[in-house]
C-alpha cells in the first residue's frame, strides 16, 4: 500500500510539472521564462517513514554501514575485530534476523574484522567481495567460513547490478574488470544504491585512481548521500569525483583521536566550501537516514533524536529558490500520513525570454534508471530515404516516471545533438527516438533531421541531462 501511494505520488508530480512546461513550450505565453531551479537548496519537512533506512554505524576508525529496504537488509563491512560485538549488538536493536547481502568492500582488518561474529550469529544470503588476493589470517578465515556455511560468494565489478527488489538499484562502480594492482584500498567495492530520486554513494577505501576510472567510465556518480571515501583520507575525494558527485550531505567513518589524522582538512575544505553538511561518527555517532524516494531526514545518536525509534528532523529534496516569494499554483502531495510534500510552480517574472532547452528542469524520477536499452544505427536500404530506420531506444528500468525534458542524446563525435522536449518517460515503456520527422508520441520521438546521424560501420550514442552528466552511453560496431 506504501508502495503505491509514492509511485502515484511521482507520477502526479511529473505530470503537474509536465504540464507547465507543455503550456509554456505551446506558445500560450509570449516573452516569458523561467527563473533558475537548478541550483535549489534544502528545506525542512516532517519525519517521513520510508522503505529505505541507511545507518552508518559508530565503529571507531573502521567501517560498517546497514541498508534495510522493506524486509531486505544489507550489510556493508562491519569493521575492526573488537568492533564485531557491537554490529551484531545492533542489528539486534533493529530487529534484524538475517543479511540478504553481506559486502566486504576490500579485506582490510577495519572493514571485515566484524564479519566473524556476524557470519556466527545471523545467516546470509550471499557475499559480494572485491576478489582480491590477501593473504592475512583474518581474510583467509573469512573464506573459510563463507566456503563452511554454503554461502554464495559473488565477486564485484563495475557495471554489474546486484537484484535484492525490484524498486532498488544497487549498481557496482568499482573495481573495473582489470584491478589496479597490488593496493586494496583502491580496488574497494564501491555501490550506488538508489530508491526513486534518492542515492547514496559507498565508497570503501577507492582512492583518486579508482576515483577518476569512475569518472571516465560513464556510469552515474550523482548522490544525495555520500560515505567519504577512506575516512576522509587526503587519497580521496578529489575534486573531479565531488563535482561529479555533488552531494548533499555526507558521511565520515572515522576514530576518534586516531593515528592518521583523518579526517584530512583538504578534504573537509572540499566539502565545506560546497556546502555539504557533514557528519562525522567520532563527533556524531551512528548515523541514520531514512528515506520515502523523495525526501530524506537525517538523525545521529548524540543528536536530540533517538536513531532506533525515535523521530528525526528530516531534509526533502525539493524546495523553491528563495528569490521566488509568490509560488502559484501549490500542489500538496500526500506521500504518508500525516506527511505532506509540497511541491510549487514559481510565479514566472515578466519580460524574460529563453528557449525551452536552456532551461535547467529540476529533476524527477532517478536518472539512473534510465538506459539506452537499444539502438540501429545501420538503416536498412538507402539511409538518405529511411532516416527512420535509424534509431535509439531508451528504456526506464525504475518503478518511477523520469522527466527527461532538457537532456540529450548525441553521437560519438558531439556532431549531431538531440534535445528532449517534455516528456516523460514512464517505467517500463520503451521510447525509440529516430532520426528523421513524424508524430510524437508516448512512445516515440523523433530528431528532424534531413540527413543520416548515426554511422553506418559504427558509432556511440551518448544520453547526458539536462546538467550535462552522462547518464548512460552505448556502442555499437567499429566504436564497440
Amino acid at each position: 500500500m506504501t508502495h503505491s501511494i509514492y509511485h502515484r505520488a511521482a507520477i502526479s508530480a511529473s505530470i503537474i510539472f509536465l504540464i507547465a512546461v507543455c503550456v509554456f513550450s505551446a506558445g500560450c505565453t509570449r516573452d516569458l521564462s523561467f527563473p533558475a531551479l537548478s541550483n535549489t537548496t534544502h528545506s525542512q519537512y516532517n519525519e517521513n517513514d520510508g522503505r529505505l533506512s541507511v545507518y552508518f554505524f559508530d565503529v571507531g576508525q573502521g567501517d560498517s554501514s546497514l541498508v534495510i529496504f522493506g524486509n531486505t537488509t544489507i550489510l556493508i563491512d562491519a569493521g575492526e575485530v573488537d568492533m564485531g560485538d557491537r554490529v551484531v549488538a545492533n542489528l539486534r536493536r533493529l530487529n534484524i534476523t538475517k543479511i540478504d547481502l553481506l559486502v566486504a568492500s576490500h579485506p582490510h582488518s577495519d572493514h571485515i574484522g566484524g564479519m566473524q561474529k556476524v557470519l556466527d550469529n545471523f545467516p546470509v544470503g550471499q557475499v559480494l567481495d572485491s576478489g582480491l588476493p590477501h593473504s592475512s589470517p583474518l581474510y583467509q578465515h573469512f573464506l573459510e567460513m563463507l566456503a563452511k556455511k554454503h554461502i554464495p560468494y559473488r565477486v564485484a565489478e563495475q557495471g554489474q547490478t546486484v537484484a535484492l527488489d525490484p524498486a532498488l538499484r544497487i549498481l557496482i562502480l568499482s573495481p573495473p574488470h582489470k584491478h589496479f594492482g597490488d593496493d586494496l584500498n583502491t580496488d574497494s567495492i564501491v555501490l550506488r544504491i538508489s530508491y526513486s530520486t534518492i542515492d547514496v554513494l559507498f565508497t570503501g577505501d577507492a582512492g583518486s585512481e579508482a576515483e577518476d576510472t569512475m569518472v571516465k567510465s560513464g556510469y552515474p556518480l550523482d548522490a544525495e548521500i555520500l560515505k567519504v571515501g577512506h575516512h576522509g583520507s587526503m587519497y580521496s575525494t578529489s575534486k573531479t569525483f565531488f563535482n561529479r558527485v555533488h552531494p548533499d550531505i555526507a558521511i565520515i567513518s572515522v576514530g576518534s583521536d586516531n593515528p592518521y589524522g583523518h579526517p584530512h582538512r583538504q578534504t573537509l575544505d572540499t566539502l565545506t566550501a560546497a556546502g555539504v553538511d557533514i557528519y562525522r561518527t567520532d563527533r556524531d555517532g551512528t548515523v541514520r537516514v531514512r528515506s520515502n524516494g523523495i525526501s530524506y531526514s537525517v538523525t545521529t545518536e548524540n543528536g536530540q533524536g533517538n536513531i532506533w525509534t525515535g523521530v528525526t528532523t528530516p531534509i526533502s529534496l525539493f524546495s523553491i529558490p528563495a528569490n521566488i516569494t509568490n509560488p502559484v499554483p501549490t500542489f500538496a502531495l500526500n506521500l504518508t500520513i500525516p506527511e505532506t510534500v509540497i511541491l510549487s510552480q514559481p510565479k514566472i517574472p515578466e519580460n524574460i525570454t529563453a528557449a525551452l532547452s536552456s532551461i535547467a528542469l529540476p529533476r524527477i524520477g532517478n536518472a539512473s534508471s534510465m538506459q539506452i536499452s537499444a539502438t540501429q544505427f545501420d538503416a536498412p536500404g538507402d539511409d538518405r530515404t529511411n532516416l527512420n530506420g535509424e534509431w535509439v531506444r531508451l528504456t526506464n528500468r525504475g518503478d518511477f516516471p523520469v522527466l527527461v525534458s532538457g537532456w540529450t542524446l548525441t553521437d560519438r563525435t558531439g556532431s549531431f545533438s538531440y534535445t528532449f522536449p517534455a516528456f516523460v518517460a514512464m517505467p517500463g515503456t520503451p521510447v525509440t527516438i529516430y532520426t528523421g520527422s513524424g508524430m510524437m508520441n508516448d512512445t516515440a520521438l523523433f530528431m528532424g533531421y534531413t540527413q543520416p546521424v548515426w554511422g553506418n560501420s559504427g558509432d556511440s550514442a551518448l544520453l547526458n541531462d539536462g546538467n550535462g552528466n552522462l547518464i548512460d552511453t552505448k556502442s555499437e560496431g567499429a566504436a564497440a
